[in-house]
């Protein structure tokens, strides 16, 4: 079991948004939360990278109790086996294509960089300061940062919402087209029920 979620609750202001959440997903499948603005996917998304803590319940990665870990523990933990594909690209305009994917990297290994560059259609952009990408080009970027470390869980936050019908479709197809390559399970929270059909697993949070 990769994820193994029992009884979680989280409450944001004094509103409880997760009530007792059970949750279990298997190594390699891919799991949609898909659910309106303020439904909670997205604090559910965030509990399973171990970027929030629920208010009770317990989550598992790999049979390793979130709340047991230390913090630097947990910190090691998403560094070594999670990659992030956020609605905002949170990419760093000065710096260039290269640099911005290797930002995931302890160390950067400069190989798998090109061969992602070339994989994802970036070849030529090597050395281009991300300011001066197209929204396409940008979006394979922040894709490639995510995977570059080959991470066992993918999480994506809204990678579609802002996009129309065709790139929200190429844009999925090159996060699983990645994820394949590497054996990772994606994990995506959105409002966006186009995508359903690409999902093993779809937990709908109202």
């Amino acid at each position: 079991m990769l994820f193994d979620v029992n009884n979680v609750c989280f409450t944001v202001r004094n509103t409880q948004i997760l009530d007792n959440v059970n949750l279990h997903v298997e190594a390699g499948q891919s799991l949609l939360l898909l659910g309106p603005s303020g439904s909670g996917k997205t604090s559910l998304l965030n509990i399973l990278a171990g970027l929030s803590q629920p208010g009770s319940g317990e989550v598992k990665y790999n049979d390793q109790i979130y709340a047991a870990l230390s913090q630097s523990e947990l910190d090691r933990l998403r560094a070594n086996n999670f990659g992030f594909v956020f609605q905002k690209l949170l990419l760093i305009g000065h710096l260039s294509v290269e640099q911005n994917i290797g930002l995931s990297q302890s160390k950067a290994d400069h190989q798998r960089i090109k061969n992602l560059v070339d994989d994802l259609g970036l070849s030529g952009k090597e050395k281009q300061k991300a300011r001066d990408l197209s929204v396409g080009e940008a979006q394979r970027v922040a894709i490639a940062r995510a995977v570059v470390h080959n991470p066992t869980v993918i999480f994506a936050d809204e990678p579609t919402s802002a996009l129309d019908d065709i790139n929200a479709e190429k844009v999925m197809n090159l996060i699983f087209d990645q994820a394949k390559k590497s054996g990772a399970t994606v994990v995506a929270a959105t409002h966006d029920a186009r995508i359903k059909g690409m999902f093993d697993n779809i937990l709908e949070i109202a």
